[in-house]
C-alpha cells in the first residue's frame, strides 16, 4: 500500500504490494523514501495476509489495519499497487471493503495503473480495517510478498500474520523466512509466519518446483 496526501505521486510514498510469481522482468517499486517531517499522523500498524497460490493464478486476502494516532482529524489515500507483466496479468477480480460497524463494506477505488488507490477519513485516535482481496493469473513458479516498502511508514509494523495454502500437489515448496508452524489439511498444505516489529529488508518468497 502507498500513502499519499491525496492522489498524488507527491509527499510520503508508502507501498505494499504482492508480486506474485516475479521474476527479474516484474514491476516491482523500489523501496519508499524515508517519511517527511510532516507525515500523516495514520499509522499502518498490523496486517493479516493469506495468499492461495496454485499452478495458474493466486488469490490473495490482506485484511490491513490503520489508526489515526492525533488529536485532529485525518485523511490519507492509501495506494495498493500490483505487479504486471508477462508473466503476470492484471488481477481479474478486485475487490475493497471497509469494516463499517462491524461488517464489511464496498469501498470504492480508482485505478492508477498498475495500482489501485482508496481514501480514508479518519476522526481523532479512530481505527480502520480494510479488507483487499485480488486473483491475478501468474506464469511462474513463485510468489514474492513484498515487504519492504514497509519501511516507509518510518516505523515498523506492530504485527504482520502470513498464511501461505498451497495445494499439496504443489511439490518442493520453499518460503524466504522459516515458517513457524506447518500443518496438513487434507489437499492443502499451511505455512504460518507472525512476526513482531515487523520491518523487513527483504522480500517474503514462496516458490515451488
Amino acid at each position: 500500500m502507498r500513502r499519499s496526501c491525496g492522489f498524488h505521486r507527491g509527499g510520503l510514498a508508502v507501498a505494499l504490494a504482492l508480486a506474485l510469481g516475479c521474476g527479474t522482468s516484474c514491476r516491482v517499486r523500489e523501496p519508499a523514501p524515508a517519511p517527511e517531517a510532516t507525515a500523516s499522523p495514520v499509522r499502518f500498524y498490523h496486517e493479516r495476509v493469506t495468499v492461495e497460490p496454485s499452478e495458474r493464478r493466486t488469490r490473495v486476502v490482506g485484511i490491513y489495519d490503520f489508526r489515526n494516532e492525533s488529536d485532529a482529524p485525518a485523511d490519507v489515500t492509501i495506494r495498493y499497487p500490483f505487479p504486471v507483466d508477462r508473466h503476470h496479468l492484471y488481477p481479474f477480480l478486485v475487490r475493497v471493503h471497509e469494516e463499517v460497524a462491524g461488517a464489511m463494506e464496498p469501498l470504492g477505488f480508482i485505478r492508477v495503473d498498475p495500482d489501485i488507490a482508496w481514501r480514508l477519513s479518519f476522526a481523532p485516535r479512530e481505527q480502520k480495517r480494510v479488507r483487499v482481496e485480488y486473483v491475478q493469473e501468474i506464469r511462474e513458479r513463485r510468489a514474492v510478498y513484498i515487504v519492504t516498502t514497509t519501511r516507509g511508514w518510518g516505523r515498523p509494523i506492530e504485527l504482520a500474520e502470513f498464511e501461505f495454502r498451497v495445494p499439496a500437489s504443489l511439490r518442493g515448496v520453499t518460503l524466504s523466512i522459516e515458517p513457524d508452524t506447518v500443518e496438513s489439511r487434507g489437499d492443502t498444505v499451511v505455512y504460518r509466519i507472525a512476526l513482531t516489529d515487523f520491518m523487513p529488508d527483504s522480500e517474503l518468497v514462496l516458490s515451488w518446483d
